[in-house]
């Protein structure tokens, strides 16, 4: 076994094993135990140690307390979680849970790991990259949520809560300065209004320079500019409440960052340009703004009502975003491949649900959900390093809804035991436009928005319907109130859809729904008078219609991106976490992680010599973003000094190597990566204010994060990101 892992599994048994004698040291100290997370994982408060599925939870405090500004952050320390961007879409989220993802950015694509927030499902991979000040906690839940969070979750849910109206005048102020002039000014204020109305506003400014470099000029690449602002009304009288939050988020950032790496014979080399990736410079055409704006609006309305039938819940939300983004995709000086991407997202959702007991052993969880959107992408491309002078305009517009039927039941059959069974059912329709062209500017040097070439526009079109059910059945034991073990079967699905980024006609598809068996297993134990909390989760997955994406740019510059039902695939693994409070201020954590992911059934066509498409066959390969080893060790330090508080965090992940792309060439490998975080605070006791230094990269770990291979041009990655490090000021009134 590697040896990271084995210093890893030794620094998380030590959790457990040093444990013994502090404890029963300092049993008597009143340091108390484990705080308590209540999650709503499964649309109910609970406790995170009584929901019978593998669930990692973190408090706005943790988060805080390790310097987690956005959720990427959070991806090193979650057992079987990657969490990335797409290297020609910085604003896109990379999701991948226990081996369970997806491999491009736009939004025909769909999403396998959905992130919620507030209750309302965000519909697209893109702006899901959300800021955590303010934020209450973050849940991520693994393995298939279908029967309580519908369609495309088979991977799972990043289910995120902001901090609610408290109805007492007060407020959190933070303020971030770091390198490569990194600015991040949040405030968060909480008003009374009524005896039965509160307020509250957050503000959030997150600025950086970029930490790429030009290589003509030496000017910063990589530009964040964003801005966020939140309201929050929320009315509370007798058995009802409602709470509308109102959201809008610009960001005026810099063009995406990828590099290429490539080398002689390769179409994109250029000396100097692509062969050191990790110079952080980069080649950036001047015919181009370096252009990344955004803005985004919601508004979520959240009304409940407890009745003699149950408390119900109505969710009803609406959220739409306009994206602008000029993409320098050959990362070097000549304009080889550049493209301009203009697009337009809206979506609504409505949920309707009641919790009700029937008995005093029997609970049900009964609801509907309604969601619509659409959306327009215009993509404009030159591709002068194919042929000088020639573009490649692409258009997509679809409207997906769907409406679907939910129950989960909640029966105890003894006094310890309980029996759960979930179905969802769903009715989708997907209707599609795409098209591509060619086009040939005279001059020999192409231009956004070239007129077309008579003859070359395709126009594909498709509309379907698919009905998909997806179900749960499961059992959780308490042999005491502090452990319980439980085992479920449940089938989640993806839906099926049309392709967006088509070369001919028949790319269009459509592609149909994927299914996701699992099997999971766990336990979950405070011990110790809550002073050591051990979570364990085994599972094994069926895939079956997987959908993936085979992104081809042939040697003529036209690209297609289009899902195909590969067939089979099978993951198993485990998620170990540990706890333990072996001392009063003193917090341990520790890791560890196995994934074994693998296409059992693949059989497509790929890209060959001369540009034809020839059979091939992928099964044994592994999936993409799957490592097979990931593990964390961490430290919180509480201690008395100087008439305050300093807190001192530490962290050290592991991540094995992995491939991304299923094709698992040498060249979309990714080596294994360690990282280390650390941070400090301190601050006077009940003077409400702290200061603090963080460091992220502690050592400056040189890390890819994608890679796309394609032949004969070269290898298209987006880089980890290098050392941070910086100063903190919070306050609280």
């Amino acid at each position: 076994m590697n040896r990271a892992i084995s210093y890893l599994l030794l620094g998380s048994a030590s959790v457990a094993l040093t444990f013994g004698t502090a404890y029963a040291q300092d049993a008597e100290d009143g340091s108390g135990g484990l705080e308590e997370i209540v999650v709503t994982a499964q649309k109910q408060a609970q406790s995170q140690q009584d929901v019978p599925i593998s669930v990692t939870a973190m408090t706005g405090a943790m988060l805080s307390a390790a310097q987690v500004n956005n959720i990427a952050d959070m991806g090193a320390s979650i057992p079987n979680v990657q969490i990335n961007t797409f290297s020609n879409s910085p604003d896109s989220a990379v999701f991948t849970i226990r081996g369970v993802g997806v491999n491009d950015a736009d939004p025909y694509v769909g999403t396998t790991v959905s992130v919620v927030v507030d209750g309302v499902v965000v519909g697209v991979n893109t702006a899901a990259l959300l800021s955590l000040f303010d934020i209450d906690r973050v849940e991520v839940l693994r393995g298939p949520q279908g029967t309580l969070f519908g369609a495309n979750t088979t991977g799972g849910v990043i289910n995120v809560v902001t901090k609610q109206p408290t109805g007492k005048f007060g407020g959190d102020v933070e303020v971030v300065y770091g390198n490569y002039n990194h600015i991040e000014v949040n405030a968060a204020l909480n008003f009374p209004i009524t005896d039965n109305l509160a307020g509250k506003i957050s503000v959030l400014h997150n600025g950086m320079d970029g930490y790429f470099r030009n290589v003509a000029d030496g000017r910063r690449l990589g530009k964040r500019d964003m801005t966020t602002l939140r309201g929050y009304l929320k009315y509370d009288s007798g058995n009802y409440d409602a709470t509308l939050i109102g959201e809008y988020v610009r960001s005026r950032n810099g063009s995406q960052t990828g590099v290429v790496v490539a080398g002689p014979g390769d179409l994109f080399y250029r000396p100097g340009e692509t062969t050191d990736p990790f110079s952080f410079t980069r080649g950036f055409s001047g015919d181009q703004p370096d252009t990344n704006d955004r803005d985004a609006y919601a508004v979520t309305l959240t009304q409940n009502l407890k009745t003699g039938i149950g408390d119900i819940t109505s969710i009803t939300a609406y959220r739409e975003y306009d994206n602008n983004l000029y993409s320098d995709d050959d990362a070097v000086t000549d304009v080889l491949l550049q493209t301009h991407r203009r697009i337009k997202h809206h979506q609504f959702s409505q949920e309707l649900r009641d919790l009700v007991d029937l008995t005093d052993s029997t609970r049900l969880i009964i609801g509907g959900y309604y969601f619509r959107q659409h959306y327009t992408l215009d993509q404009q491309t030159k591709q002068d390093g194919f042929l000088p002078g020639l573009g490649n305009p692409q258009t997509q517009e679809q409207t997906d809804w769907s409406i679907s039927g939910f129950a989960q039941l909640y029966q105890d059959i003894g006094p310890n035991l309980r029996f759960q069974a979930g179905i969802r059912y769903s009715h989708e329709t997907v209707d599609a436009i795409s098209t591509t062209a060619g086009s040939m500017n005279p001059s020999g040097v192409s231009q956004f928005n070239d007129p077309i070439t008579p003859g070359s526009l395709i126009v594909a079109t498709g509309k379907k319907s698919w009905n998909n059910v997806g179900w749960k059945v499961g059992l959780d034991y308490k042999p005491s109130d502090t452990v319980m073990l439980y085992g479920y079967y449940a089938r989640g699905f993806k839906s099926g859809g049309f392709n967006g980024r088509i070369a001919v006609k028949e790319d269009i598809g459509p592609f149909n729904p994927e299914k996701l068996d699992t099997l999971e297993a766990g336990i979950k134990a405070d011990l110790l008078d809550r002073h050591l909390r051990i979570n364990l989760a085994a599972f094994y997955n069926f895939y079956s219609n997987m959908q993936v994406v085979q992104n081809i740019t042939f040697p003529t510059g036209e690209n297609s991106a289009a899902i195909h039902n590969a067939g089979k695939a099978r993951t198993k693994g485990f998620e170990l976490e540990v706890t333990a409070l072996p001392t009063k201020g003193l917090t341990l954590t520790g890791s560890l992680a196995y994934l074994d992911a693998k296409y059992k059934e693949y059989d497509t066509q790929t890209l060959g010599a001369g540009g034809v498409m020839v059979p091939v066959s992928f099964a044994g390969n592994v999936l993409m973003n799957s490592p097979r080893w990931s593990a964390s060790f961490g430290i919180n330090w509480e201690t008395a000094l100087g008439g305050g508080t300093l807190t001192t965090t530490g962290q050290y992940s592991y991540t094995s190597s992995k491939y991304t792309a299923y094709t698992n060439l040498p060249a979309e490998r990714i080596g294994a990566v360690n990282l280390v975080n650390a941070s400090m605070n301190w601050g006077p006791d009940d003077a409400g204010w702290k200061i603090g230094a963080y460091a992220r990269n502690l050592f400056n770990e040189h890390y890819f994060n994608q890679k796309l291979y394609l032949a004969g041009i070269g290898t298209l990655a987006s880089l980890g990101t290098p050392r941070e490090y910086g100063v903190n000021f919070r306050y609280h009134f």
